[in-house]
């Protein structure tokens, strides 16, 4: 949980977030699971090749944060199948955004899997998931089956085969939001420059965090990631968490910077205090009537309402 590898730094913040999970970047990437098996539903089956023998197929992925902990197995396995996979916004970064496997990140907003097109697939693997993130019912409309193990373990039968287009109607609506956005020189600021700002000032090993809410909607829709583990919006909004992940982030060694909606919390600002008098390496970007926030509605235009941080 948040809270255990909170108390060594702040004992006193440590409690808010005893019901929170770590987000699983900042785990050590590579810790793989035991066992294989396929969930349907709810149900366990035995694993079968069968259910990706047929090379006529067309197979997509969908990952969760879980699936950092194999992310050899994940390219692996996409390869195979070439399958196109999409990322929930907990595992942004599992693909740079320029990767010809990248869908988009998804989960945020009501109409995402629908405009991923995962219906229009045979099959949809999906590897550790959170709930938080893409609850079963959302995904009702597709054939998705959950697999748990280790993918290296895999067998995909047959040779590698061709790369299914990853380019869909989320990434195609999205990105005609957030490119010309990343450009636009109008004040306040559209979100998407923001992203594109905060971007260009960070070092080449520096990390994002982000508060849920528009700050954390903005930069887990747009910030265009190019390495694993570099960008974190907690799929559990609580006030201070963004900063309490980065404080987390900055103690494991990483330079961090945090993001939030201004105004700042009592509990952000307690959170950057520890971070002051422990001299760790991060610090807090604060958006506020800087940022044109209307431009909100047109995320909501392209993919209906944000769904994400309701649990």
């Amino acid at each position: 949980m948040l809270s255990e590898l909170l108390r060594p730094l702040a004992p006193d913040l440590a409690a808010r977030f005893a019901d929170v999970p770590e987000p699983q970047t900042l785990r050590p990437i590579g810790e793989i699971g035991t066992g294989t098996a396929f969930i349907v539903l709810g149900d366990t089956l035995p694993f079968t090749p069968d259910l990706i023998a047929d090379p006529t197929e067309r197979v997509a992925m969908l990952v969760g944060p879980g699936a950092l902990s194999d992310l050899a197995g994940v390219h692996r396995v996409a390869h195979e199948l070439g399958a196109p996979v999409a990322n929930t916004w907990g595992a942004k970064g599992i693909y740079p955004w320029n990767d010809g496997h990248h869908m988009g990140t998804c989960g945020l907003q009501r109409d995402d899997f629908v405009l991923l097109g995962l219906g229009g697939f045979d099959l949809v693997l999906a590897i550790g998931m959170d709930p938080a993130e893409a609850p079963d019912e959302r995904l009702g409309f597709a054939r998705v089956v959950h697999f748990r193990g280790s993918l290296m373990r895999l067998p995909v039968p047959g040779a590698p085969r061709p790369l299914a287009p990853a380019i869909t109607e989320l990434y195609t609506r999205i990105a005609a939001i957030a490119q010309p956005g990343y450009v636009d020189d109008s004040y306040p600021r559209h979100p998407a420059r923001a992203v594109m700002d905060l971007k260009q000032s960070l070092g080449p090993a520096t990390r994002v965090t982000a508060q849920p809410g528009l700050a954390g909607l903005w930069i887990a829709r747009t910030f265009p990631t190019d390495r694993m583990g570099s960008v974190i919006v907690p799929s559990y909004d609580r006030p201070g968490i963004g900063a309490a992940v980065g404080l987390v982030s900055a103690a494991q060694g990483t330079d961090t910077v945090c993001v939030v909606q201004g105004p700042v919390d009592d509990i952000t600002r307690e959170i950057m205090d520890v971070a002051v008098r422990r001299e760790l390496p991060v610090r807090l970007e604060v958006w506020e009537d800087d940022i044109d926030w209307s431009r909100t509605e047109d995320l909501i235009g392209a993919a209906g309402p944000v769904v994400a941080w309701t649990t």
